[in-house]
Parts: C-alpha cells; structure tokens; sequence
C-alpha cells in the first residue's frame, strides 16, 4: 500500500525532502551547543488542539516559557534561539499532539553577547512550561475550571523531556534526527502489514519495546491518517527568538567565526593589508563586483585568494 506521489505527505519523495531541509537547518543553526526537548500537554487538552489556531498557540507558548525561564537563570533579559517543531501523532496514529525543540545552550543579551548556559534543568523548566501554555490556552478559551485542575493535578509541571545525548555541538546529528519527523507521514509503508480491500492491518512498537498489532477498517484507517494533515500555509516549523528572521541576521554575525571574509571596510577601517609578496601597504585599486569563486570559509582559504588577486593587480599594471 502506498501513498501517491502528489500528496503533501509522500513516503516516496518525503527522504529527499528532509535530507534537504535537514541540510538546510544544519547550515542555519548558530555555531553553537543545542539541546533537544520534547514537550507536551496533558491528554485533558488535547481536543483544545484540533483547533489548527490553538496549534500555533501551543508552539508559541514553548518559547514565552524559555525566555522567561532563561532570563531568571541566568538574571538578565535573554534571548535564546528556539527552533520548534509540531507533531501531532503518536505510534499508533493517535492524534497526541506534541512539541521538539531545537534550543541553543543560553542566549544573547541585550548588548549582543551570547551568555552560554551549560546546565538546563528540564525538571525546573516543568512549572515553568505549565503556566505558560495554561496561560496562552486560557486566553483563547479554556475555561479557568480546567486550568485549575491541571495545576492540581500535575502539581510538578508538565512533560519535558530532554535527549538522552545531552549537549549537542554538531547541528547536522539533530537535524537529521529531526528531520525524521518531517518527511514521513502518521504511518511509514514499512509498519503497514496486509490490506484485503476491508481492513488495514499493521503494528507499532509501544514504548516497553513490544509490538503492538492494529487491526482497521479502511475508513477508520484513512480518517486517522488525513487527521494529521495540516491546513494548507500552516507552518509545521517555526523559527522563535534568535532565530526569529527579524533577529537571526542580527545574532548570527556574533556566533560565526571572526574572519570569513574580507570586504572593502576590512581594507581601510579596521586595520592595514600588506600584499603578501612585497609586504609594502595596499592601495585600494578598484572594486570587482563578481565575487571570489566560493566564499572564504577560514583563514586558510582566505590567503590563497588573497594572493591570487594581488598577482592579477599587478599584472594589470
């Protein structure tokens, strides 16, 4: 049993997708340490999330609760860079509506710098993600009674869950892991057993490590499938904080290395070039809009560049 290749959602062309926006998010996270959470709600509040509105209230809930959280650790006004990402369905097709985030290890202050936070305790941060989701869930109708109980009820917060790796200093091992949760539909081919024309079969392994088999009729299977299918313009993932578009151009410049590349301001500001063969000062000639054949990515290819165009100069003249 497949799934056509024009649906949002193909098993077929979805591996190509998110290596690709895997690749993507590697090279736009900042050179710094991640972390990896999982975040949810009880499954009292779950129907409050079929409303595809109060999905993005539930992802703008996640980076309310880190800025608050973070700023009180770390006692200054921080801004961390949050990446999050929806999933709405559980191994058995369930519709269990959850959070993974992508978080940077501290945060930038309000003159730029980035305050490194190395510990991030998510059993603190469990109160923390409580109040803020009631509170955003509250303000778009959830009655005070429920929020109430919820509180009561789960007097040591709400579900958080760190990975088990812990820090994570390269982008490309959790984007790939991430990337996992972006291509594949509620249901990978692989997991569905036999189809007679009647019922779908196919299993899932629960978390104690046992398979579970399921057994559906073929309009129980197809409603549980398009449940998650998001309405058309929803974004899946959201980018919140320093890496928000308006703060990311901002941020990024003070997590990159120092020298990436040379520009006219390089020349004449910041400090003397001297060519590289004579040694005398350089004089600024002329400026040639083509770029360098790729960009400069360290010093070591910076020189060779460098030293390439001085000889074209003085050729020329």
């Amino acid at each position: 049993m497949s799934m056509g290749c024009n649906s949002r959602i193909c098993s077929c062309c979805g591996k190509r997708y998110a290596d690709q926006w895997s690749h993507n998010l590697s090279q736009a996270m900042f050179k710094v340490s991640h972390r990896h959470f999982v975040m949810s709600v009880p499954s009292a509040l779950w129907p409050f999330l079929r409303d595809w509105k109060m999905c993005k209230v539930y992802m703008d809930a996640a980076i309310a609760a880190f800025q608050d959280y973070f700023s009180k650790i770390l006692h200054r006004d921080i801004n961390v860079g949050v990446i999050v990402v929806f999933h709405p369905f559980g191994k058995d097709m369930k519709f269990q509506p959850h959070l993974h985030i992508l978080l940077t290890e501290g945060g930038y202050d309000t003159k730029g710098r980035f305050v490194k936070c190395e510990f991030v305790p998510a059993d603190g941060f469990r109160k923390k993600w409580q109040y803020h989701v009631l509170r955003a869930f509250q303000a778009n109708g959830l009655p005070n009674t429920l929020a109430s109980q919820m509180y009561k009820q789960y007097p040591k917060g709400f579900y958080i869950w760190l990975h088990s790796r812990g820090r994570i200093n390269n982008p490309k091992i959790i984007s790939r892991y991430v990337g996992r949760y972006v291509r594949h539909p509620a249901i990978a081919n692989s997991r569905i057993d036999s189809f007679d024309g009647k019922n779908v079969k196919f299993h899932y392994v629960n978390n104690e490590n046992t398979q579970v088999n399921v057994t559906m009729t073929v309009d129980q299977f197809i409603t549980a499938l398009i449940q998650h299918i998001p309405p058309k313009q929803f974004k899946m993932i959201r980018y919140y904080g320093a890496y928000a578009r308006k703060s990311k151009r901002k941020y990024s410049t003070a997590t990159h290395s120092s020298i990436t590349q040379l520009n006219l301001y390089d020349f004449g500001l910041k400090r003397t070039k001297h060519c590289p063969f004579c040694h005398t000062e350089l004089e600024f000639v002329w400026y040639l809009k083509k770029p360098p054949p790729q960009t400069p990515q360290s010093q070591k290819e910076l020189t060779p560049w460098i030293n390439h165009n001085s000889l074209k100069i003085s050729q020329r003249s």
